[in-house]
């Protein structure tokens, strides 16, 4: 399937590639038990909606305990678990970011879409993918090498999360293919 995503820098059109994306994913997911839930786009969708990140112990996640809101997750229907989240920057792809998106996950204690609980654990890949130019091989794996050590440290239940992968992407329309690529991966449990 062939998508038609323009490269855009204009506010208006903030979460656009997401949701672009998502939509291609659920085209692409829907037949295979595995449903696309997102963030930006039409809210009465019901997958569509804020996936947030939070600690304690609350029923639902409140301004003061929210660490992070991401993009997508891939839920596998038949269990109910959360088998990718995925953060897209679309501007930028700064080790900052990049680390920002990854702890402000993994320390926080739930995974909450449209104020549902969401299963996450070993079998959860956490996907930080960012437009650049340059793939900038070595330094995501740098940042991965740290994050892997840094991990099994982390006792918030969102550390239980599987696997981390940093991949980069220079080309909009090719960013639903390289998310299909590192899916079948996880689907089959390669990561």
């Amino acid at each position: 399937m062939e998508t038609n995503i323009a490269r855009s820098t204009n506010v208006k059109n903030h979460g656009r590639l997401t949701v672009e994306t998502a939509k291609h994913l659920q085209d692409s997911l829907k037949d295979k038990g595995y449903d696309v839930l997102y963030d930006h786009g039409d809210s009465s969708n019901k997958n569509v909606g804020t996936i947030v990140s939070w600690y304690g112990d609350g029923k639902r996640p409140e301004r003061e305990t929210e660490l992070s809101q991401l993009d997508l997750a891939i839920v596998d229907l038949s269990f109910n678990k959360v088998m990718a989240l995925i953060e897209i920057e679309e501007t930028n792809d700064r080790p900052k970011t990049y680390l920002g998106d990854i702890f402000c996950t993994l320390v926080g204690d739930q995974i909450n879409f449209r104020e549902k609980s969401l299963l996450v654990g070993r079998w959860t890949t956490l996907m930080i993918v960012g437009f650049s130019k340059t793939p900038h091989v070595k330094r995501n794996q740098h940042i991965l090498a740290r994050v892997e050590r840094i991990k099994p440290a982390l006792s918030s239940k969102n550390s239980s999360i599987g696997k981390v992968i940093i991949k980069t992407f220079s080309d909009e329309a090719k960013l639903p293919a390289l998310l299909l690529y590192e899916l079948d991966k996880v689907f089959k449990g390669e990561m």
